[in-house]
Parts: C-alpha cells; structure tokens; sequence
C-alpha cells in the first residue's frame, strides 16, 4: 500500500480529461454543459481519495494527538532557543570555557541519580582539562569524581591524566558470572561499595606513524565491599562461586597496570561523521589478600591476581555528497523543526516517494558502529576478585536492560543510525548485540542479548549535553535512559 500511494499521487497530478473541448479560450459561463461536468466531476472520488479518507479523518487526527506532547515542548523550546540558551547559561569565564550544569539518569529503583558536573579548559595551563562530577542517588547514596588531563606536557607532546573516584553505595549490585552459576541463569545479589581510586597514566603519539598514541597507566583502587542492608540477599554459600575467594563482602587493595594502544582519524568528538576509533588494552591486576569482618580460613587460600584484554572498535560511516555537512544551518533547522512539529500526512507520503526515498534515508546521515570484547584471566582458576568478571549492561552498551550480565568474556556489537532534526539535536535509530561465556570465540544462542530502540542526543560540537533514548529487549520489555554519559563511552 505504501509503495502503491504515490502512483495514485501522480496519477492525480495529471490533467482530467472531460468530455469536449472547454479550454479556457472558449469558455462560455452560460454553457450548461460545463457546468454539468463540473457537478458530475465534483460528485466522483479517486481511488486515491477513497484510500487515503481513513488516513485524513481517522490515522492523521490520531498521530496529532499523539504526536502533540512531544511536539508541543520541542516546539516550545525550539521558538525561544532553549537549548540554545541553557548551554550559554551553563558558560562562564571571560573566554566561555568554564561550564557548570546539572546531570540526571533516570533508572528503576534506587539507581535513579541527580548531579552537577563542573568542566574548565585551560585551567591552570593551556591545553588543560579538568571535570569535576558530584552525584545523588534517591536513596542518599553518593558518588564522587574528578579528572585532570594536560597536553604537550612541558612542550613536548606527552599527555598526562589523572583521576579520583569515591562511591558511597549501599545497594550495589553484583552480576554472577552465568558459567558459574547453578543451573546456567543469571543471578545477582546485593553489596554495599564504599570504594575510593586514584589513576596516573602517560600517554606519547607513536613515532612516524599518524594518528596513532600510546598510553602507560597506573591506577591504585581501595575496595571496601560489604554485606548490605537487605540481609535477604546475602550469598552465603555457592556450588560454583566462592563468595570469599571472590572477594565478595570483603576488603583489599588492587594494583592495575595497563597498556593501551589506540588508533584515532573521528573528525569530531562529539558529533563523528567520519573515521575510526580503534584501542586495544591489557591489563595485569595485582590483589593483595581479602580483608575485613567477612574473611574466612579459605579467602586467601589462591592466587587474586588476574590478566584482562580490552578491544574496542568503532567507525563512522557519512551517508550523502562528499561535499555535504551533517549540521543544519538555522533556515534548515527551521524547517526541520515545522516537520517534526506540525506533522502532515501529505508531508510524510511526499518524503517517502520512490523519487525521494534516496534523499529521505541516505543523504546527510551517520552510521556508526561498534565491536567490543572483553576477556579475562585468573592467575589461579577461582581466585579473581568479583570486580574482575566481564559485564554487559546499559553502558556496554546494552541499553534496552535494566540490569547486567556477568561472565569472564563478553563481546557486542551496535549499529546506530543518526540523522540531525536540530542545529544540536540528532536522531537516533539503534540495534545491538551481546554474547558472553567462558571465552571470547564462543557462542551460545542462550547467551545472546538483543537491545534495540530510538531517542536523541544533544550535544555542541565541542561538548556532549545529554541524551534521551528508549531501549527494548524483544518485545518483553524496555528501559529508558537519561544520561549525559555519550553512548559508545
């Protein structure tokens, strides 16, 4: 039907043929003839007419209802440049590089969290960064960090980082890994986090060979894991999984090291229409012995340390002209704006012509995609901490689950296509995929997640804003994220 209407619409473009000659040259008022054509012509529908009256008086009405929630406060905030506005207002300093703005996700239960994040360029130094984030949980529980980076370190073109973590949850939750479970299901419990890091690394771009860097990092975190409020979910005792091996309800100090070699050509960081992002990283953790009220004769009888390999993947396809932008001007922002906000029936069957299905899908579009994958190894089969084990969740990214998945190797891949609808706003289309087991090259239909849905993203060309999606798993069930945190991070 959707391809049949717009032959129906050329058809009604075409002239009508009546019966004689009556051009407007011979036309005669007082011709009764003509008049009767008209009459006759008047009383007869099209096929087109008969098709689309269901569409104009029943769908079209309906969609407006719809679509006017939505509508209305884009509208809103398109006519008075909210977004626009907010992100200026969150601008401070003589040179605009200082921002200041509240954080927000929204998710079940207790997870849901509001914030204030504080980021200041050229801090101290040229070339300098540094972010500060402060976030409450419904609950009361708190999480704090903060970031400083510094290029061309004392003129050369070494990098530096550091960064603090501080997390005060206590309704964490731990994923166990599927292989070792009961009966080959998920099952998670409860802990409460109290934990504190601090991470140094040093990066330098590889000699003679662009677009290249590596980067040494060393990290010392304080893991202060212990039973939780809700006694009901204690794992006391397990076939499979060793709570006191794994370091669950205890306390210890680990010392991660990390390699990591990446390959970078985005041409933005923000809004990437084109390139790649490739890193591989390997990790050797050392764990000193568990700790605390909770440790038995048989916490430290193995080996804690373990080995992890990281690989991420990502590539921005550019859909339309070479010579094209992806950003709209603010005439085409206006227009895109009155589509989205005034929606019409005949606007969409015109968009979606044979003629111009090419334009409406492949022109001034991104395609991005991303493969993941994640393996560890323990230095002694049942040794490695619970922190350890791969996880699958929302920031996988998996985002149509409210919940993670354990096991010690995960592997994933998304397909998102995003289309610009604002000057700082994008639409987004996503499907994606997660296997994990024992090891990476496995794979086990039971074991597959699928995670698909839409949203948007907000966002300056030199600053990620936020985003609001909606993600489904199947047709069993969905989530919504509303995060500042981008998606492939």
């Amino acid at each position: 039907m959707w391809l049949a209407l717009p032959l129906w619409a050329e058809e009604a473009s075409k002239p009508v043929e009546s019966r004689g000659d009556y051009s407007m040259a011979h036309y005669d008022p007082n011709d009764s003839t003509v008049v009767e054509v008209e009459e006759e012509e008047q009383k007869e529908m099209s096929a087109k007419d008969y098709l689309l009256w269901p569409f104009s008086h029943i769908i079209q009405p309906a969609l407006d209802l719809l679509v006017y929630p939505f509508s209305a406060p884009v509208k809103y905030a398109a006519e008075n440049r909210i977004l626009e506005k907010s992100a200026d207002l969150a601008a401070f300093g003589p040179k605009r590089n200082i921002y200041i703005y509240p954080t927000m996700n929204l998710k079940p239960g207790t997870r849901t969290q509001i914030g204030i994040a504080y980021r200041h360029r050229n801090m101290l130094f040229q070339k300098d960064y540094f972010v500060a984030n402060a976030t409450l949980f419904v609950n009361s529980d708190m999480k704090f960090s903060t970031r400083y980076t510094k290029r061309n370190l004392l003129g050369s073109d070494f990098v530096i980082g550091g960064r603090l973590d501080l997390t005060l949850d206590r309704d964490a939750t731990v994923a166990l890994p599927r292989s070792l479970t009961l009966f080959d299901t998920d099952e998670t419990f409860i802990y409460t986090d109290s934990s504190y890091s601090a991470q140094l690394r040093l990066g330098h771009p590889l000699p003679f060979v662009p677009n290249m860097d590596f980067q040494i990092e060393g990290e010392i975190d304080r893991c202060l894991f212990d039973l939780p409020d809700v006694q009901d979910t204690v794992l006391t005792d397990h076939p499979k999984f060793n709570p006191n091996t794994h370091g669950l309800y205890q306390n210890y100090y680990q010392f991660p090291l990390k390699f990591t070699l990446t390959y970078d050509n985005i041409d933005a960081p923000f809004v990437p229409t084109r390139g790649s992002r490739i890193s591989a990283t390997w990790r050797y953790v050392n764990v000193t012995e568990y700790a605390g009220a909770n440790v038995t004769s048989k916490s430290n009888s193995l080996d804690h340390d373990y080995q992890a390999f990281d690989f991420v993947a990502q590539h921005y396809f550019y859909l339309g002209k070479d010579d094209s932008k992806y950003g709209l001007t603010a005439k085409e922002a206006r227009e895109f704006r009155k589509f989205y906000t005034d929606f019409s029936w005949d606007e969409t069957l015109r968009l979606w012509r044979p003629e111009n299905i090419k334009n409406t899908l492949l022109n001034r579009r991104v395609l991005a995609i991303q493969f993941r994958m994640r393996q560890m190894w323990e230095m002694e089969e049942g040794g490695a901490p619970f922190s350890a084990f791969s996880t699958a969740g929302g920031t996988y990214p998996l985002r149509g689950y409210t919940r993670r998945y354990a096991d010690f190797a995960m592997k994933g891949i998304s397909l998102e296509y995003r289309w610009p609808i604002d000057r700082l706003v994008d639409g987004v289309l996503f499907d994606e995929y997660v296997s994990y087991g024992r090891n990476w090259y496995s794979l086990d239909g039971d074991k597959l997640l699928n995670s698909w849905g839409f949203g948007i993203r907000v966002r300056k060309p030199d600053m990620y804003l936020f985003r609001i999606q909606i993600g489904f798993h199947g047709f069993n069930g969905f989530a919504l994220v509303c995060t500042v945190a981008p998606e492939f991070q």
